[in-house]
């Protein structure tokens, strides 16, 4: 009766200790799972990951640029050449016969403006509202250069024609200085200080703006 009592006791102290082992691992398992969870995160693709490539500005961006600088006349067969133009500082700057106002866009581009803000002798518009910085920047449509209507003498395109003006052809020479000489004369004869200026011209000094061949 004695050696039943001692085997029963030992076998609920064998099931006992078995049940604290199985324990033991489970939760040594868990613990390890959890720590190892916590070391190595599941990897998460960034928010709107596209967003740090930076896209061309599209057309009607606000981050469009208006070129800088270019010639005018270029390829001129004229003997005094073509004349290289600052776009920039005469879109920006205040170049206003008075000095104290920007030049609206539409002086040199004046197809540029509804046929309502036309005055004579100007016919043509090719915009719906005028252009200006502003209106350029969220449009979609081109600005024509001057070649486009002003061409050169002798290089008319087929099925175009000169502008002309009361018998006087407009071409493309003869339209660049009356839109530059008229302007600079007239701020000469508000500023005559700026007869000093280093690149200021009158209609007069040829060669400060023009460039022999």
């Amino acid at each position: 009766m004695k050696n039943l009592a001692k085997l029963f006791a030992l076998s609920v102290f064998g099931l006992g200790a078995l049940f604290v082992f199985a324990c033991t691992v489970t939760n040594k398992s868990a613990a390890d799972a959890q720590l190892a969870s916590k070391a190595v995160p599941t990897p998460v693709p960034p928010a709107n990951a596209s967003a740090n490539t930076a896209p061309n500005p599209p057309a009607g961006s606000s981050d469009k640029k208006i070129t800088k600088k270019f010639a005018l006349s270029k390829d001129s067969l004229s003997e005094y050449g073509e004349a290289p133009f600052d776009h920039e500082t005469h879109a920006e700057g205040k170049y206003s016969p008075d000095g104290k106002s920007v030049i609206a866009c539409v002086e040199c581009h004046h197809t540029d403006q509804p046929k309502s803000a036309l005055k004579p002798p100007l016919v043509t518009s090719e915009r719906e509202v005028a252009l200006t910085m502003e209106t350029w920047k969220a449009s979609t449509q081109k600005v024509n250069e001057c070649r486009a209507c002003h061409f050169q003498e002798g290089n008319v395109p087929d099925g175009k024609t000169m502008p002309e003006l009361n018998g006087k052809v407009l071409n493309n020479e003869y339209s660049y200085h009356v839109n530059c000489n008229v302007c600079h004369d007239a701020a000469f004869k508000a500023r005559p200080e700026l007869k000093g200026k280093k690149g200021f011209a009158t209609s007069k000094d040829c060669l400060v703006c023009h460039t022999k061949n």
